[in-house]
């Protein structure tokens, strides 16, 4: 992290030491994606090549989560694509990271989160579980903040999916990427399978949450349950 961007950081702290005393809670959060891709154990070479050229892409990615009280929504960047790399790469990668994704949460409802993936239908996925988390003992600086290691589990169909978070205690906002939440702090860093989002700047601004239409609305489990039988359909098919 470049140091104007730790000044942005401190500056960020002082605005919300203020803002707790004037109410103003609005802010816009911005991570950079990187890969953690371990090439050495993909066998074939064309899965290591595609593997390589999806993290190149995945580098120039941004997502943004938006805060507006006790409410927010988390989304990708506009994303502009580099002659030098094929637009489905992109895609791919985009995939990788779930860049079709739309997250939308609140404070008041730790439960309830919704993904709206934009999709044609766009779908709106309900999921209601709490995110049981085990913080530990671990801890290390991010910029000027000191960060704690929490992990969870959460399983999606067939698949278990685990997350290590490191978040910030000295910053009250039970957000982060992907819609996880219930963190006694804001969500700094999250490792989540080959993807790693990483803080790259905190703003203080006016920022107007809207949630986007859906077309059709749908639960996880379904949705997963769903996806699992299409992937049996295929493997039947050979």
């Amino acid at each position: 992290m470049k140091s104007f961007e730790y000044k942005r950081i401190i500056i960020f702290y002082f605005f919300l030491v203020v803002g707790a005393v004037f109410g103003q809670e609005s802010f816009e959060i911005t991570y950079a994606v990187e890969s953690n891709f371990d090439l050495s154990e993909m066998q074939h070479e064309q899965t290591r090549t595609m593997a390589s050229m999806a993290a190149k892409a995945i580098s120039d990615f941004e997502f943004q989560l938006l805060i507006n009280n006790n409410e927010s929504i988390f989304k990708q960047s506009k994303q502009l694509v580099r002659d030098d790399i094929n637009p489905m790469l992109y895609e791919l990668a985009s995939g990788f990271c779930s860049g079709n994704e739309v997250w939308y949460t609140k404070t008041d409802d730790l439960i309830k989160r919704i993904a709206l993936l934009n999709t044609d239908p766009s779908i709106e996925l309900t999921l209601d579980e709490k995110v049981q988390w085990e913080i530990t003992n671990e801890s290390k600086h991010i910029g000027e903040f000191k960060v704690l290691k929490a992990t969870t589990t959460r399983k999606l169909g067939s698949y278990l999916e685990e997350i290590e978070a490191w978040f910030a205690p000295k910053l009250p906002y039970s957000f982060g990427p992907l819609g996880y939440n219930g963190l006694p702090g804001l969500i700094l860093e999250m490792y989540r399978g080959n993807v790693v989002f990483k803080l790259k700047e905190i703003q203080e601004k006016d920022v107007d949450i809207k949630l986007p239409k859906s077309s059709k609305e749908m639960t996880f489990e379904k949705y997963f349950e769903m996806l699992d039988n299409n992937m049996a359909k295929i493997k039947k098919q050979g």
